[in-house]
């Protein structure tokens, strides 16, 4: 007498697997797991002179940003001076002048938080 799965069982769990693997895939390409990253950023370009501080931020993302969805930290702390920012359309740049007023011969870090992710860099004034 021989033993092992029988056919019956083997088929259902063959189907189960497919069914699972097409799930997977419907998730993903409906976008639900995608969609969370909409929203992405990236420094184009960080410049200081004067002491004010000027971004020009990319909306990378597949999603607008709109007003208020922007925080800007210079070393660590908020930094209201850059007040609210403007919105961002899908794949386009804007920009954001902050008169921070820093002394020359500093360096800093700004972050910028958008929905789905931050940036970090370095500017020196």
């Amino acid at each position: 007498m021989r033993k092992g799965v029988s056919a019956v069982i083997a088929t259902i769990l063959l189907l189960l697997i497919t069914i699972a693997l097409a799930g997977t895939a419907y998730v993903y390409m409906s976008g639900v797991v995608t969609g969370k990253i909409s929203k992405t950023i990236s420094i184009v370009d960080l410049s200081c002179t004067n002491g004010d501080i000027t971004i020009v931020l990319s909306n990378d993302g597949t999603s607008n940003i709109a007003d208020g969805e922007l925080k800007v930290f210079v070393d660590g702390s908020p930094n209201s001076l850059f007040g609210s920012l403007d919105p961002i359309n899908s794949h386009s740049s804007s920009v954001a002048v902050g008169n921070t007023n820093y002394g020359s011969g500093t360096t800093h870090t700004v972050m910028v938080v958008s929905p789905s992710n931050s940036v970090r860099q370095t500017v020196y004034c």
